[in-house]
This record gives structure tokens, C-alpha cells and sequence, in this order.
């Protein structure tokens, strides 16, 4: 440990890290690494047809398919079980809201409440 004190001590930790952060600021700006490559960028339309087909699994999905976020397959289905649904839903309802108002009924001197489907 007292080597490390003395070190510190010596350099003066602050001065330290000032200096080491400026040489990497320097060191990444002014030094380039060698594989990286500038991408060719070209229209679209100059591309031949091999590389266009190589591109298309890169495009995203909404791109190349515009009704991928829209819910028409959920409205299908809606409307396919509706029928169903709309039963279930009445009956859950039902279920639900009987006891409540069987509570409240005595109340407000209400005769009765009946439901329609």
C-alpha cells in the first residue's frame, strides 16, 4: 500500500487522471482503425438485381409490408366471434351487477330490475 501512496503522492492523482483523459480524447479523434470500411452508398435504382435481392432481408418489415402494425386481422376476428362474445360478455355482466343492485334495490324502493339480452 505504501508503494501506491507514494506513487499518487508523487504524480498527484488528479493531475493523473487529467492527463490520461486528454491523451485518450487525442488517441481516438487522430487515430483510425484500418478495417473499418466507408460503406458504398448508391440509389436504389443504379443497383443491379443480385444485390437488391441480398438487401431485401435487411428492410425492415414494416417497409416492405405497409399493413404489418395495422389490427385488421383483429377486427376480423372480432367480427367473426362477436356473436360469441356479445353472449359472455351480457353474462359475466349479469353475474356481476345482480348482487350490487339486489343490494341497492331495497334502497331507493325499487320493485325490480330485470336484464335484456
Amino acid at each position: 500500500m505504501g508503494f501506491f501512496s507514494t506513487i499518487f503522492g508523487f504524480c498527484g492523482f488528479g493531475l493523473g487522471i487529467s492527463i490520461g483523459l486528454v491523451a485518450g480524447y487525442f488517441l481516438f479523434i487522430y487515430v483510425q482503425s484500418t478495417d473499418v470500411q466507408n460503406p458504398e452508398i448508391r440509389p436504389l435504382v443504379d443497383q443491379d438485381t443480385e444485390t437488391l435481392q441480398r438487401m431485401l432481408p435487411e428492410i425492415p418489415l414494416w417497409v416492405k409490408n405497409p399493413d404489418y402494425d395495422r389490427l385488421d386481422w383483429l377486427n376480423k376476428f372480432l367480427e367473426y366471434m362477436w356473436p360469441y362474445l356479445d353472449k359472455a360478455i351480457c353474462k359475466t355482466a349479469k353475474e356481476i351487477a345482480n348482487p350490487i343492485i339486489a343490494e341497492e334495490i331495497p334502497k331507493y324502493k325499487i320493485e325490480s330490475v330485470e336484464f335484456e339480452n
